[in-house]
């Protein structure tokens, strides 16, 4: 049984002695033979032989009922894990590794049984960390567990597919193919998310470039940055550095940023985009409608493009009123000379409606799901 409390955790307070007396008796008297173990200030472990607890769910749904009735008295938030000993686990002794994987996906207050699955999810988790890792201990920008997805973006102006977002993917020997759900949270937390974004943009120039040679008409890919990424000292240098490099035009190229939600991150995200716009990269707003959304700001940063999040493509088909306002918030955009960029369009009740919405670009399923980057031939118009 694990005991965490994030408020004991910094050092800051110390356990009061009547909840580690409360903690104590908990651990002598539900489990035959249990030893107690304070791993950090807020973590609490009670390890008990199985043999001598065979009845050990009914003995945890006990200790849990009197740890619930003495809650009132102390309330402190806390998790608590109930797990049986894995040999994957113990061959590695992680079980605090995998205890605190489980802390990290737990709200507070709740406590959580561990099943197989938590335990095939900590392991995966586990290879992601280790590729990740030497991924951004190689710094190859060929590395071919990066990989380049594209959604195919349809203009509705000419009638062709001319742009396309570039997405990634993760190729892992163990794993297969990996999805931004999955590891773009951890990239982030253990700062490898610039590496990926590098290699990500350095493939998705080196594609621009062999399709323009080959007579394709390439308006331009947009990569995604997070703002850790733009927060970096030689951001600007390095996109300019990768696309000069590639040969391709600047404009080719579209940068797909969040709006800050924090005025130090706001001031740095004008101060790169302005530097870089000069150049003749594009800039999409990505996901406007999700979130709060600060019209000053938007208008303070020189986007060409507006992406409206795919909520509100759904929200404009559940009643008039929906519709309207993004109908409105849409035209606003286009009448300051914004392009309006809808994002999971799947039907074509979705376009038609994206279209009397002052849409000029449309993305989703409807045209296709994303594809490997070197496929975007089969969309894009070849002109020679």
């Amino acid at each position: 049984m694990s005991l965490f409390m994030r408020e004991f955790e910094s050092g800051g307070l110390k356990f009061p002695s009547e909840l580690a007396e409360t903690v104590r008796y908990f651990a002598s008297q539900f489990f035959d033979n249990g030893r107690l173990f304070q791993l950090s200030g807020g973590h609490i472990m009670l390890v008990a032989d199985l043999d001598s607890n065979p009845d050990y769910l009914e003995k945890s749904r006990k200790i849990l009922g009197a740890f619930n009735s003495v809650y009132p008295r102390f309330k402190r938030d806390y998790k608590i894990v109930f797990t049986k000993s894995y040999e994957s686990l113990s061959s590695t002794n992680d079980y605090i590794g995998f205890i605190q994987f489980l802390h990290e996906r737990m709200s507070e207050c709740s406590f959580h049984q561990v099943e197989d699955d938590d335990v095939k999810a900590y392991r995966e988790h586990t290879v992601i960390v280790r590729e990740l890792y030497d991924i951004q201990a190689k710094g190859n920008m060929q590395d071919e567990r990066v990989q380049v997805y594209c959604q195919p973006v349809y203009n509705i102006r000419t009638g062709t597919y001319d742009t396309a977002e570039a997405l990634m993917r993760l190729q892992l020997p163990e794993l297969g193919l990996v999805f931004p759900n999955r590891f773009i949270p951890i990239a982030e937390k253990h700062q490898y998310i610039q590496t990926l974004t590098r290699i990500i943009l350095a493939k998705t120039c080196a594609q621009i470039a062999k399709m323009t040679r080959d007579g394709y008409k390439v308006r331009r890919i947009s990569v995604n940055f997070s703002a850790s990424d733009v927060r970096q000292a030689d951001f600007c240098d390095t996109v300019s550095s990768i696309i000069r490099e590639s040969g391709i035009a600047f404009d080719q190229l579209a940068i797909e940023i969040t709006e800050s939600q924090n005025e130090q991150d706001f001031e740095v995200t004008k101060e790169k985009v302005n530097e870089l716009k000069g150049s003749g990269i594009k800039f999409y707003l990505d996901d406007f409608g999700t979130g709060y959304s600060n019209f000053e700001r938007i208008m303070e940063l020189p986007f060409d493009i507006i992406k409206f999040d795919r909520s509100l493509v759904i929200a404009s088909n559940t009643d008039e009123k929906m519709k309207a306002m993004v109908s409105h918030l849409a035209k606003m955009f286009s009448d300051m000379d914004y392009a309006v960029l809808y994002e999971g369009v799947e039907d074509q009740t979705d376009e038609d409606r994206c279209i009397e919405m002052s849409a000029r670009y449309l993305q989703g399923y409807k045209y296709s799901r994303p594809i490997p980057i070197e496929r975007l031939e089969e969309y894009f118009e070849k002109i020679s």
